[in-house]
């Protein structure tokens, strides 16, 4: 597994292309990109009856391949040009202890490294790294937002296995719908 920290010029890059990188703090995403969707394993908003009945724990385990299928093949069609924002300030010291202590030992390692600076914007290196940080997001133990620039697209982790997906072009949208509906997901708007 390995993130390799966003250099000062790809840091610059993704900054003038996205222009955030909290896009999860966003209050109107539509004012700064022009397509946006969530990525869902329903292909409608649930009622609250309906959600009380069907999201929870064991719901996101039975979806999450689907997920990681997902990302997987966005970062290979990215050519692995896909950065990671980890929002660290978010998770308090008890929030990390209970992390860590969902993760195996070679996962909290590899987390506790994230937590040892104060920067947060990583180039994800491999394919392991991809598949822990997805299941992180949707296993709701820590949210990431994903950047990736040749789609001008963000894919916010979050909760019930709902991501927000942020575009500036309808080429990255189209082309991320595509990838989310091959792998048994929905784009809703």
């Amino acid at each position: 597994m390995e993130l390799i920290m966003a250099t000062n010029n790809e840091i610059k890059a993704l900054h003038s292309k996205f222009k955030k990188f909290n896009v999860h703090l966003l209050e109107e995403p539509s004012k700064q990109y022009n397509f946006i969707g969530i990525m869902d394993v329903f292909n409608r908003v649930l009622n609250e009856e309906e959600a009380s009945e069907l999201l929870g724990r064991s719901h996101n385990i039975k979806h999450s391949a689907k997920f990681v299928s997902t990302f997987t093949n966005l970062f290979h069609l990215c050519e692995k040009e896909v950065y990671v924002h980890i929002n660290k300030k978010a998770v308090e010291k008890e929030k990390l202890k209970y992390i860590l202590s969902c993760l195996n030992r070679k996962e909290a390692n590899f987390f506790r490294k994230l937590f040892s600076n104060n920067k947060g914007i990583y180039k994800i290196a491999d394919h392991e790294a991809i598949i822990f940080l997805t299941k992180l997001s949707v296993d709701e133990l820590c949210f990431a937002d994903f950047f990736f620039p040749s789609l001008d697209t963000v894919i916010i982790g979050n909760y019930d296995l709902s991501f927000p997906v942020y575009s500036k072009t309808i080429i990255g949208f189209n082309k991320c719908k595509e990838i989310i509906e091959e792998n048994g997901l929905f784009i809703r708007q």
